[in-house]
């Protein structure tokens, strides 16, 4: 994301660089061009700039040391909530929140989740998406009496949601004859997981450019996340290649999709209902059919035009 944030500025002319002590992602299309990596990420590094993007919450002094105008912070996901931080990384995050750098926020109900815990007014920078990458496949598979159901991120994140959604989807899977194939996509796959769901097809370190296809040859995503959430990226990617989503009723889903016309939403933790909205999809092709199409005119309203434009508003203000 951060990477479309600097191409998109680009694409207006404007110079903008990513600085990183990471090696260059030889993954995304020229970000040798406007990439740098440093030693670290500190004054003595790092350039003066006009502007400059602390993208996590410790990046964002650093920002502040090198901006001559304007330093800002880039919230992904209000990371103080987390139930996983010690008392002392909670504090730091709640520091970085108070630090004089412009709010920017990649989903609506971030704007109102910092503005009721910080009394400040953050910026909505919608996220980018590359159409042409993330479409509908030329020709849908035949099921045969089967459902692909891909479902990412790892098994012990409680923001992401999976260990609840495998296990509510289990019993289903069970009771159609492991006709229900479960595709799963994450960095990794711990112990756990793979003794709980052996038979799963798992994909993972899936180098971004190969992502379209695997979500083009499912039937449907799941998108379990709990409302830490900051965005959900897997629902646009989803609605992008035309498929249906069951999403949680949270939040950021609510913000992407808020009447429901490309996704069939339960809440968090709700194992029924989550197995009722996948059987529903199953049974209805012609639903299935609906909701992706409406998913793709959403997703194509998210350009990177949209998403440059959006940061050179709240750089101008």
């Amino acid at each position: 994301m951060v990477l479309q944030h600097a191409r998109a500025l680009r694409g207006l002319g404007v110079d903008a660089t990513v600085h990183s002590p990471d090696p260059c992602p030889t993954w995304f299309d020229g970000a040798d061009t406007f990439y740098r990596q440093v030693r670290s990420l500190d004054r003595r590094s790092l350039p003066r700039v006009e502007v400059a993007v602390g993208t996590l919450a410790p990046t964002v002094a650093p920002a502040i040391e090198v901006a001559e105008r304007l330093a800002c912070h880039l919230c992904q996901g209000y990371e103080p909530a987390h139930d996983t931080l010690s008392r002392p990384e909670r504090d730091a995050m709640l520091a970085a929140y108070e630090l004089p750098a412009r709010k920017l926020v990649v989903s609506q109900h971030l704007v109102r989740t910092v503005r009721e815990r910080h009394c400040v007014e953050a910026h909505w920078i919608p996220q980018p998406f590359e159409p042409e990458l993330f479409r509908p496949p030329e020709r849908e598979r035949s099921q045969g009496g089967r459902l692909r159901v891909l479902v990412t991120g790892h098994w012990a994140l409680e923001v992401k949601g999976v260990a609840w959604c495998l296990r509510a989807l289990r019993p289903l899977f069970e009771r159609s004859g492991h006709r229900l194939d479960l595709v799963r996509l994450s960095l990794d796959a711990d112990a756990e997981e793979l003794a709980f769901w052996p038979e799963a097809e798992r994909h993972r370190h899936v180098p971004p450019a190969e992502v379209p296809a695997l979500i083009q040859g499912v039937d449907l995503c799941i998108g379990p996340s709990s409302p830490l959430e900051g965005f959900g990226l897997l629902a646009l990617e989803a609605m992008g290649c035309a498929r249906p989503c069951v999403l949680t009723d949270i939040p950021s889903h609510r913000d992407l999709d808020p009447e429901d016309r490309a996704s069939i939403k339960v809440s968090f933790g709700d194992a029924e209902a989550l197995r009722d909205a996948v059987e529903h999809l199953w049974r209805d092709r012609d639903l299935r059919r609906r909701l992706g199409r409406v998913g793709r005119t959403i997703a194509e309203t998210y350009t990177e035009r949209r998403t440059g434009e959006a940061l050179m508003r709240a750089f101008d203000e």
